[in-house]
């Protein structure tokens, strides 16, 4: 099964290259613009000029590029780390819950038999609900269908990719593990922070800001309504037994900040991408400006 899926991952990455070789004309690459007639007396000023003109021109056309691909890219990656690794770790350690996370658990907690259907609940609010309405939204606003759907699809998996990342490097024990209401799954020791609620926050947060633009009149009713259902998911994770209240406002609070900045920076100038040289290999440099 994880062979397939890496397959099917690999494809895509490949493809996506593909395109990219494909559809960036060498012709693009350089200019040399505004430079035609060169005297031997200036030839060396003139050369230094060419090279920072034709530096400069590389990096407009790289960051053009790296912006039409930067969404197929960010997807691809967060299918890779959801689907594409085996999430089953053999070296896993118990993970003891703290004083906090023990009360909450003891207070929210389901019995038993009703476990299964809190997360239920929390799978139904999260794929029907906050990822049902990725494709559906859009047609809320006003002509700009692609636009809202890029910018759903760009929250969704910037913040899976920091979810999957988060999850895998600090391989928390879930509740059910550690206290054996259930079988020990590959996702066991993938509890901090809560994915489910960090999704439903950021998709919530996208939703709430791109339909307040819209409806700037029901604005209150809008953000209640989206961080509400949020909410409720965060909580059905903990009366399932899925999460902790530490995993769950961690990833509250993750997926918020990622949904609002996320929209912060759609424009791309805040993002700033270079690239170079560093023993002979070459580096790609992304920083985001909070």
């Amino acid at each position: 099964m994880i062979m397939a899926c890496t397959k099917t991952i690999t494809i895509l990455l490949l493809t996506i290259s593909l395109s990219y070789s494909n559809s960036y004309q060498f012709s693009n690459r350089f200019s040399f613009n505004g430079f035609d007639h060169i005297s031997s007396k200036g030839y060396q000023e003139s050369t230094s000029s060419i090279s920072n003109a034709t530096s400069k021109s590389l990096n407009n056309s790289f960051r053009n590029k790296i912006r039409e691909y930067m969404l197929p890219i960010q997807l691809a990656t967060f299918l890779y780390l959801e689907y594409g690794i085996d999430h089953h770790v053999n070296n896993n350690k118990k993970s003891k819950p703290n004083r906090m996370d023990n009360y909450f658990r003891s207070q929210l907690k389901w019995s038993s038999s009703n476990m299964d259907k809190a997360v239920s609940g929390s799978d139904l609010l999260l794929y029907g609900v906050f990822l049902g309405s990725v494709p559906i939204l859009p047609f809320a606003t006003k002509n700009e269908y692609f636009n809202t759907l890029k910018a759903s699809l760009n929250v969704l998996s910037l913040n899976g990719i920091v979810t999957d990342i988060v999850k895998m490097t600090v391989r928390r024990q879930r509740p059910d593990s550690y206290f054996k209401t259930r079988e020990n799954a590959d996702d066991s020791f993938r509890s901090f922070f809560s994915g489910h609620t960090s999704t439903t926050f950021a998709i919530g947060t996208s939703n709430a800001i791109i339909l307040s633009k819209t409806y700037p009149d029901k604005k209150k009713l809008i953000w209640f309504g989206n961080l509400s259902l949020a909410a409720a998911t965060g909580y059905f994770r903990m009366a399932g037994d899925k999460h902790y209240f530490s995993d769950v406002i961690v990833g509250g609070i993750a997926g918020y900040m990622i949904g609002k900045l996320a929209h912060r920076n759609r424009d791309m100038d805040k993002i700033d991408l270079t690239y170079g040289l560093i023993a002979d290999t070459p580096m790609i440099y992304i920083s985001l400006k909070i």
